[in-house]
């Protein structure tokens, strides 16, 4: 390892100390030549002035020679005309001044090469400018975008030609290598020197026709030097990779030798003649090892060859600010790395070149050992908020080349353990590289979060595909007494502690995001040590004891950071808000590992009023999204897991104990809350309150009644109230919620709806299947005293849930809530029935027909609801409910009329219809007394309105 990266270090040196050279030695080239085919032509005057403008000024001017003042017709002295040249770089001609007013020549700039042709030296000769130390800088670097993608499209459209004929050329020089003259007529090391002269020609060939009549668009033979030296640097690569690894005619070094002497000869003619010659280059050097064959002792010395090719790309783009030659590199190494690694194997090679690649696209193409990538983060530019524009293109470049690096190392991560290893410590080095070599390109933060979510993809991938590292975990479990534990999961908990405790270095020192940081130090630790209990099942494995050991291992470095954080930080508490969370997140974990249920169950109870205490001292907001999650979780334990299954199973005292004590530090929590501005966690922890109490409720009344009546089984009317009633009890709760906006309301809207279509499902069958004046069985019969029954968790408690949320769920639509006090009016109406039945009839409520006592009751009860409706109209001066109380009343009496007179005879019938009357007639005065006082007229016939009057009534 060592020597290969002695081996890859010393040709990017050598190649980047060769584009200093040759683009300075290029420079004195081009000022030498210029200077000698002008030297002769240059006016007495302008050569006097030369010596002067190089040292004061760039421009130079030309004084004119002393003549007789000029007459209209008279000659003038001719000016030196700027033409197209190799010091003209825009190859357009300079108009001359004007003769009445002669002036000093522009400066023209100095091209990128030295181009010149016989018949342009023969030309007028420009003035000479002086370079300067700008004229040598690197130019911007060229972005690809729409318009040069179009260009590209349009440039390949009209000299499609010259693509053709490089790959032409450059596949025969492969086949000089491959096949040999006349069907292997010659020897492998005459083919492999063919094949070497032959690039050489090429590439000889492509410079000869470049200097002698140039490389522009303007001039015959465009494009051709960039085809045939292009083709000549595919044919050198093939040549060495044959003698290296088809024929064995040299060794690793001397072929890696040889492989660096090609790149570098195509970085210095990528440099004179453009860009395509680098693109051919490229690709020509990628896709040689793969169209050349054959096999190969030392396969693994390719993954050296392609990092070469790498670097050559990066140093070509960021000598010549080539960006698309970056792109073009970056896209093809990847495939060619993939195919490398899945026909060879090595993954520590493998691990080492995308490893490399990432740190090369952040270092190389700005030419900094620091990076100082600024402008927008990519996060920034997709956020609909706070968008800051598109990144510049080297963060681009770097986010890309990261993700995919990151793509292709959990691929090798499922490579036996080794590849498991490999790809852990390469993300590793990638989090920290960004963390703190890269802490000055503010750019590049947000692209630590892609190694951190590849640490939690790595068990996932073990645990789909039963990896190597998995397997010995879940095997431990029938492993015979003395085995030593798998320390993998250990591990795993150790390096991601460690990536914890450097985002806390990186949210201390500072930065765009330190609270983000800091947010990311507090969750990953604790985030990958639940993450492993569900995915690999660690404390069922391995213990919970020491599971909960390693748990509360990193609440105690969670309390301390925040510990350190509450130092510095006195204004604001966001960083260490997020560390007092992961803290108490570990703990209550610990507690779930080692308690009993109930104790469990209490503990988190208190975990969450704690929360709530620490943020009501010290005024830290995220604390109550812990409140939020307690609630949450309580609900998990309440219901769920262990749920309502251990409660029906629990002693009194436990489940009392569980389902109170967590409900009295809910109480608790919403008087630390209520000072405060927690919106969200006060809804929550409200609706907690209320649902949890209602659940405790009825399970303990179903509890008490199974105790009471043994053997009956949940085939009964009151279990199916219970039931009913805990699902309604669940869909008001997630309705409570949907006053928190977010993307969580139509979620909790969603399992409102389930909730509620549960819920009316199983009343329904209380009401049909279970009726107990339907059904009429042995096990389906009323228990209890008359009113104080099963009938009441029946059909009173679901009515009481729709009353509730029709009287306190104000934010719901007033339609909504008159549906849900109907719904609770019809229960309660049922209900009345059903025990006014029970009381008269007893276990024969299924019996048909009514008696004379049932329907009397029947009758008094509704006069008597229509009274206290009433009674409630004139309280409430509330037209409404004295209509509802009219309403009462008319059906009583159509009762009366319809059913109860076919039972009745002699002086019973006179006297019920007199005291019908009597109270009818009562109930008539109470009704326009009540109609007066509220302001509105009495619903009553015209023939009673013995008093009108023509005035507007006073409102």
């Amino acid at each position: 390892v060592l020597l290969g990266l002695v081996l890859l270090a010393v040709p990017v040196l050598l190649i980047v100390f060769m584009i200093w050279v040759v683009k300075l030695s290029g420079r004195v080239r081009e000022l030498e030549t210029s200077l000698e085919k002008m030297s002769g032509r240059l006016d007495a005057s302008v050569l006097a002035a030369a010596p002067k403008a190089l040292e004061a000024a760039p421009e130079i001017a030309a004084e004119p020679a002393p003549t007789a003042e000029p007459q209209p017709s008279a000659p003038t002295e001719p000016k030196a005309e700027a033409v197209s040249g190799p010091w003209n770089a825009g190859g357009t001609k300079t108009a001359p001044p004007e003769p009445e007013e002669p002036e000093a020549p522009a400066e023209t700039p100095i091209p990128d090469a030295p181009i010149a042709s016989a018949d342009e030296a023969s030309e007028a000769a420009a003035p000479i400018a002086i370079p300067t130390i700008a004229d040598i800088t690197p130019p911007k670097a060229v972005v690809l975008n729409a318009d040069k993608a179009n260009a590209l499209g349009d440039w390949l459209k009209a000299n499609w030609i010259y693509v053709i004929s490089a790959v032409s050329l450059a596949f025969a020089g492969l086949f000089f290598v491959q096949y040999g003259i006349e069907n292997g007529l010659l020897s492998p090391t005459a083919r492999v020197i063919s094949a070497l002269v032959f690039g050489l020609a090429l590439v000889v060939a492509g410079e000869v026709i470049r200097r002698r009549w140039g490389d522009r668009e303007e001039v015959a033979t465009a494009y051709l030097p960039s085809v045939f030296s292009g083709a000549g640097i595919v044919t050198l690569f093939g040549a060495v990779l044959a003698a290296l690894h088809l024929y064995a005619l040299i060794g690793p070094v001397t072929g890696l030798i040889g492989l660096t002497a090609v790149s570098a000869l195509a970085i210095v003619l990528g440099w004179y003649t453009g860009p395509l010659l680098a693109a051919i280059g490229i690709l020509g050097a990628f896709t040689a090892p793969f169209l050349v064959g054959g096999d190969s002792d030392t396969p693994q010395a390719f993954y050296a060859y392609f990092a070469l090719i790498m670097l050559t790309g990066l140093a070509i783009d960021a000598a010549r600010r080539w960006a698309w030659v970056s792109l073009l590199t970056l896209v093809l190494v990847y495939p060619a790395t993939w195919m490398l690694y899945l026909g060879a194997g090595y993954p520590e090679y493998a691990t080492l070149l995308l490893l490399g690649t990432v740190i090369a696209s952040i270092a190389i193409p700005p030419l900094k050992l620091m990076p100082t990538h600024g402008g927008a983060a990519i996060v920034e530019s997709l956020s609909k908020t706070r968008a800051r524009g598109w990144p510049e293109f080297p963060t681009r470049l770097v986010g890309g080349t990261m993700l995919a690096s990151i793509v292709f190392l959990l691929m090798i991560s499922t490579d036996g353990v080794s590849g498991f290893w490999l790809a852990l410590g390469a993300l590793t080095v990638l989090f920290v590289a960004i963390s703190f070599w890269a802490e000055s390109a503010e750019a590049l933060e947000d692209l630590a979060l892609l190694p951190a979510l590849g640490l939690f993809v790595l068990p996932v991938l073990q645990m789909l595909s039963y990896g190597a590292v998995y397997e010995p975990v879940v095997d431990f479990y029938l492993a015979p007494e003395g085995t030593p534990a798998p320390n993998a999961p250990y591990i795993l908990i150790a390096i991601t502690l460690f990536l914890s405790l450097a985002a806390a270095l990186r949210a201390w020192r500072g930065g765009r995001w330190p609270v983000i940081w800091a947010a990311g130090a507090a969750f990953m630790a604790p985030a990958m040590v639940v993450a492993l209990e569900f995915l690999w099942l660690v404390p069922a494995m391995l213990g919970t004891y020491a599971w909960a050991i390693v748990a509360t291992l990193i609440a105690m470095v969670m309390t301390a950071l925040a510990g350190a954080f509450a130092r510095i930080d006195h204004d604001s508490h966001g960083r260490i808000a997020g560390f007092a969370l992961a803290a108490i997140a570990m703990i209550a974990y610990a507690l779930t590992l080692v308690l009993t249920e109930t104790a469990l169950t209490l503990a988190l109870a208190v975990t969450t009023l704690a929360a709530a205490g620490l943020d009501r001292r010290f005024n830290l907001r995220p604390l109550s999204i812990a409140v939020q999650l307690g609630a949450i979780a309580l609900g998990w334990r309440l219901i769920l897991e262990p749920g309502i299954d251990w409660a029906m199973d629990a002693p009194y005292w436990e489940l009392t104990l569980g389902f109170a004590g967590s409900i009295a530090a809910l109480v608790a929590t919403l008087r630390l809350l209520r000072p405060l501005h927690r919106p969200a966690a006060l809804v929550v922890v409200e609706s907690a309150v209320w649902t949890y109490g209602a659940i405790f409720a009825s399970v303990l009344l179903f509890r008490v009644i199974d105790d009471l009546t043994p053997g009956r089984g949940t085939e009964t009317h009151w279990f199916a109230g219970i039931f009913a009633t805990l699902w309604l009890a669940s869909a008001a709760n997630q309705l409570w919620r949907t006053q928190i906006d977010g993307w969580t309301k139509k979620l909790r809207l969603v399992l409102t709806g389930l909730y509620l279509l549960l819920g009316a499902l199983v009343l329904g069958i209380g009401l049909t299947f279970f009726n107990p004046a339907i059904n009429g069985t042995r096990v389906n019969l009323v228990q209890g005293v008359i009113l104080f029954n099963t009938l009441i968790p029946a059909y009173l408690l679901p009515a009481l849930i729709f009353g509730f949320v029709a009287w306190r769920f104000r934010f719901l639509e007033q339609g909504l809530r008159i549906a849900s006090g109907i719904v609770a009016l019809a229960l309660a109406a049922i209900w009345a029935f059903l025990a006014i039945r029970h009381g008269w009839r007893g276990d024969l409520m299924s019996n048909p027909g009514f008696t004379q006592p049932e329907l009397y009751t029947y009758t008094i009860v509704l006069l008597l609801l229509g009274a206290g409706l009433l009674y409630q109209a004139i309280a409430r001066r509330s037209a409404p409910l004295r209509k509802a109380a009219m309403a009462v009343i008319g059906l009583t009496v159509a009762k009366v009329f319809l059913v109860d007179i076919s039972g009745l005879v002699g002086l019973l019938r006179v006297f019920s219809f007199l005291a019908l009357g009597l109270v009818l007639a009562g109930l008539a005065f109470l009704n326009r007394w009540a109609a007066a006082r509220i302001g509105q007229g009495a619903d009553m016939t015209p023939d009673n309105l013995t008093e009108t009057t023509d005035e507007k009534p006073e409102e």
